[in-house]
Protein backbone atom coordinates (compact mmCIF):
# COMPACT_ATOMS: atom_id res chain seq x y z
CA UNK A 1 0.00 0.00 0.00
CA UNK A 2 0.76 3.63 -0.88
CA UNK A 3 2.88 5.61 1.89
CA UNK A 4 1.34 8.93 2.57
CA UNK A 5 4.63 10.57 0.62
CA UNK A 6 3.55 8.14 -1.91
CA UNK A 7 0.29 9.69 -2.19
CA UNK A 8 1.82 13.51 -2.58
CA UNK A 9 4.06 12.00 -5.40
CA UNK A 10 0.83 10.55 -6.93
CA UNK A 11 -0.94 14.15 -6.88
CA UNK A 12 1.95 16.01 -7.57
CA UNK A 13 1.78 13.68 -11.09
CA UNK A 14 -1.74 14.10 -11.17
CA UNK A 15 -1.56 18.21 -10.87
CA UNK A 16 1.17 18.64 -12.85
CA UNK A 17 -0.51 16.42 -16.03
CA UNK A 18 -3.39 18.62 -15.06
CA UNK A 19 -2.46 22.03 -15.19
CA UNK A 20 0.66 22.26 -16.57
CA UNK A 21 0.85 19.90 -19.70
CA UNK A 22 -1.26 21.84 -22.30
CA UNK A 23 -0.12 19.26 -25.23
CA UNK A 24 -2.36 16.30 -23.28
CA UNK A 25 -5.08 18.82 -24.08
CA UNK A 26 -5.10 18.77 -28.09
CA UNK A 27 -6.23 14.51 -27.82
CA UNK A 28 -9.93 14.46 -27.19
CA UNK A 29 -9.24 11.52 -24.84
CA UNK A 30 -6.66 13.23 -22.83
CA UNK A 31 -9.02 16.40 -22.41
CA UNK A 32 -11.75 14.78 -20.87
CA UNK A 33 -9.52 12.36 -18.97
CA UNK A 34 -7.56 15.43 -17.70
CA UNK A 35 -10.58 17.20 -16.54
CA UNK A 36 -11.40 14.49 -14.15
CA UNK A 37 -9.21 14.45 -10.75
CA UNK A 38 -10.54 10.69 -10.02
CA UNK A 39 -9.33 9.49 -13.45
CA UNK A 40 -6.09 11.27 -13.74
CA UNK A 41 -5.48 10.03 -10.38
CA UNK A 42 -6.04 7.11 -11.30
CA UNK A 43 -3.57 7.20 -13.93
CA UNK A 44 -0.67 8.82 -11.86
CA UNK A 45 -1.21 6.01 -9.62
CA UNK A 46 0.17 3.40 -11.61
CA UNK A 47 2.40 5.78 -13.35
CA UNK A 48 4.16 6.62 -9.25
CA UNK A 49 4.19 2.75 -8.51
CA UNK A 50 6.35 2.29 -11.60
CA UNK A 51 8.77 5.34 -10.98
CA UNK A 52 8.91 4.04 -7.47
CA UNK A 53 9.86 0.45 -8.45
CA UNK A 54 12.71 1.91 -10.79
CA UNK A 55 14.28 2.81 -7.59
CA UNK A 56 13.01 -0.25 -5.15
CA UNK A 57 13.20 -2.59 -8.09
CA UNK A 58 10.83 -4.34 -9.81
CA UNK A 59 8.85 -7.83 -8.39
CA UNK A 60 7.85 -9.55 -11.70
CA UNK A 61 5.91 -11.86 -9.63
CA UNK A 62 2.09 -12.01 -9.90
CA UNK A 63 1.74 -10.85 -6.09
CA UNK A 64 4.67 -8.14 -6.80
CA UNK A 65 3.05 -6.59 -9.67
CA UNK A 66 -0.50 -6.98 -7.94
CA UNK A 67 0.03 -3.54 -5.68
CA UNK A 68 -0.20 -1.75 -8.68
CA UNK A 69 -4.22 -1.69 -8.61
CA UNK A 70 -3.37 -0.43 -4.70
CA UNK A 71 -1.98 2.34 -5.85
CA UNK A 72 -3.93 3.13 -8.62
CA UNK A 73 -7.03 2.92 -6.77
CA UNK A 74 -5.86 4.69 -3.80
CA UNK A 75 -4.03 7.56 -5.42
CA UNK A 76 -7.64 7.92 -7.65
CA UNK A 77 -9.33 9.11 -4.46
CA UNK A 78 -6.55 10.71 -2.42
CA UNK A 79 -6.12 13.49 -5.89
CA UNK A 80 -10.21 13.87 -6.17
CA UNK A 81 -10.27 14.16 -2.00
CA UNK A 82 -8.01 16.65 -2.11
CA UNK A 83 -8.87 18.43 -5.44
CA UNK A 84 -12.69 18.64 -3.59
CA UNK A 85 -10.84 20.30 -1.12
CA UNK A 86 -8.68 22.47 -2.86
CA UNK A 87 -11.85 23.89 -4.50
CA UNK A 88 -13.75 24.37 -1.60
CA UNK A 89 -11.62 26.41 -0.12
CA UNK A 90 -11.10 28.33 -3.03
CA UNK A 91 -14.89 29.04 -3.06
CA UNK A 92 -14.16 29.95 0.61
CA UNK A 93 -11.37 32.29 0.25
CA UNK A 94 -11.70 33.78 -2.68
CA UNK A 95 -14.56 36.56 -3.65
CA UNK A 96 -17.00 36.11 -6.54
CA UNK A 97 -16.32 38.54 -9.30
CA UNK A 98 -18.31 40.64 -10.52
Amino acid sequence: MPSFVDLLFAYGLCFGLQNKVEVLRKVAFFDKMLSCSYCTGFHAGWIAWGLTRLVHGFDLSVPGIAPVAAWAFASSAFCFLVDATSQAVERIALPPEK
